[in-house]
């Protein structure tokens, strides 16, 4: 991919979830500021879209960050508006459907409901596109999603569907997410700390559809960057980092492809920074002390760890 704007041996130093509000905006960009981060992904349906692209421009005026777009069904509302996409959102007009839920539609919706769902979805992911090009233009030159929604086929082909339109083709968007952590670096290395259950579980469920993904994005010329994040989610401290990423590396060096380094590094402090202030599921994830721990992370690999960086 060198030839589209991307090396080959590049390292993402990655931060999801950019944008829920501004605080948070500049909690993530001292990461850039003060530490190794280089890529974020942007959420589309927050409150101050424009406000967030203007505190990036600010601190990275030539766009030494990769910009991706973090597709979001979880939580908010809908840039479609809920009246375009009622299966997706409850009544109030907020998504609310979990990603279970979407791998059971996937695999069991058929006939017109099927056809109804990726309609739906199809409407949203353009809308949601739209937002980060068209309306504001962050330079969008990658792809993934808020809990890894993108993932479940029938959300993945809406992705591709949209991707191949006339007016998204020119976005070159050049790499897609494909967060299925391989597991040969993991087990070379004496990890610090054990994979948590629902982070392995989380992986084997993503795994179901990780070799179909790659193998259509392959097809379309779109990379898929080595992951690293998915076995340790919110578990990206320091110490596993620093005894993992060579590995790592490695494996994405042999590979001849990049590598990125998954962070959710951008804390919430208050009820009103949420996107819906009823779920407490999102409360808490927002406002985990390990977001504290996996910033300290990004900024400790800035320079007392060069031989990680580089």
């Amino acid at each position: 991919m060198e030839e589209k704007g991307f090396p080959n041996n590049a390292t993402w130093y990655h931060a999801d979830d950019y944008g829920v509000c501004l605080e948070q905006c500049e909690r993530i960009l001292s990461c850039y500021r003060d530490g190794a981060l280089n890529s974020i992904s942007i959420l589309p349906n927050v409150p101050d879209l424009g406000g967030a692209l203007a505190l990036l421009n600010q601190e990275d005026p030539k766009h030494v960050i990769r910009r991706v777009l973090h597709l979001n069904f979880v939580e908010g509302k809908p840039l479609a508006g809920a009246k375009q996409v009622p299966l997706l959102v409850d009544k109030e007009g907020y998504f609310d459907k979990s990603f279970i839920r979407y791998f059971i539609w996937s695999h069991t919706a058929a006939g017109k409901r099927r056809a109804e769902l990726k309609r739906q979805l199809c409407v949203e992911i353009r809308a949601q596109l739209r937002a980060v090009t068209v309306e504001h233009d962050f330079h969008i030159s990658a792809v993934d999603s808020h809990q890894h929604y993108h993932m479940i086929p029938m959300v993945f082909d809406c992705l591709m569907a949209v991707l191949g339109e006339p007016e998204s083709a020119q976005q070159q968007i050049l790499q897609v997410r494909i967060p299925t952590d391989p597991l040969k670096p993991v087990l070379s290395v004496k990890s610090p700390r054990r994979i948590p259950a629902v982070n392995l579980l989380k992986w084997l469920i993503l795994k179901t559809s990780s070799k179909r993904n790659v193998r259509i994005l392959l097809q379309k010329g779109i990379e898929v960057p080595v992951f690293f994040g998915i076995l340790y989610t919110c578990e990206m401290r320091w110490e596993i980092v620093k005894a993992l990423f060579p590995a790592y590396k490695k494996y994405a060096n042999d590979k001849g492809t990049s590598l990125e380094l998954m962070f959710h590094p951008g804390n919430l402090t208050a009820d009103y920074e949420l996107l819906d202030k009823r779920r407490g599921e999102l409360r808490e994830f927002y406002m985990s002390d390990n977001r504290f721990f996996e910033a300290e992370c990004l900024k400790m690999l800035k320079n007392p760890c060069a031989d990680l960086v580089h």
